[in-house]
Order: C-alpha cells, then sequence, then structure tokens
C-alpha cells in the first residue's frame, strides 16, 4: 500500500511558527516541511504516520478514527482534521474543520488503497488474539 500525506496547519499572527511545527511534529513525521505567508504544509509517506497509528492504538481510539477515516474518504483520499492545540501536547485530537479556537492542522492522505489503509491505521489483532 502506497500513499502520500499531506498536512497544512494554519498560522495565525499570534501564534508562534515553532509552536505549529511542533504541533504538528509532535503526531506525524514528515519528509519535507513548507513554510508559507500564514500556513505550514509538510508531506510524507506512510512511515510519516507511524508516530499518528501509534497514538490511535495507546489512547484507545481506533474505532473512532475507522469511523473518521472512513466519513472522509472522497475517492483515493482521505480527509480529516485534528487539533492544533490538543495536537502541541502531542495528543492527537479529531475535530470538526472549523470547530476547534485555534484551529485545525487539517490532514489528507491519498492513497492506492483505501479499505487497507484504514485497517492498517486502525487493526487491533492483538487485541482479538487474548
Amino acid at each position: 500500500m502506497k500513499c502520500k500525506v499531506t498536512a497544512r496547519a494554519k498560522v495565525s499572527p499570534t501564534e508562534e511558527l515553532d509552536k505549529v511545527i511542533k504541533a504538528i511534529s509532535n503526531v506525524l513525521d514528515y519528509d519535507e516541511l513548507e513554510i508559507g505567508d500564514g500556513y505550514v504544509d509538510v508531506t510524507g509517506d506512510e512511515d510519516s504516520l507511524l508516530k499518528f497509528r501509534e497514538a490511535l492504538k495507546n489512547r484507545k481510539i481506533r474505532d473512532t478514527a475507522q469511523k473518521i477515516f472512513f466519513k472522509g474518504v472522497d475517492d483515493h483520499k482521505i480527509k480529516f482534521s485534528l487539533n492544533k492545540q490538543t495536537a502541541l501536547v502531542a495528543i492527537p485530537n479529531f475535530v470538526e474543520p472549523g470547530m476547534s479556537a485555534l484551529g485545525e492542522i487539517d490532514i489528507e492522505i491519498e492513497t492506492d488503497d483505501v479499505d487497507g489503509f484504514i485497517e492498517w491505521m486502525t487493526y487491533k489483532k492483538s487485541e482479538e488474539s487474548v
């Protein structure tokens, strides 16, 4: 399964750029970082999601993640948003776009296998074998 991960966070004039980058880095690894006028973009591949995948497991929110991922499917893309403020303290928290006071980290994952990707991100084999 191949995938391309793109994440964007707006940087408001009252925010510190390094804190926005840290919020993204706390939930995603990335290959490339672009800083623009009022935004930060990062891109990566499936390895960029390993930290996020582990956080879903540790926080026991894989069922929620699965529902949100399926809700965000559009063709070969999955779109969802994370709360930027909670990401700053390394806690991925899903939010509806536009609902977070300090903004969101908008994530888009393009993959050749949407169902396989969602299963990989939310797989619970170890819990089922108990």
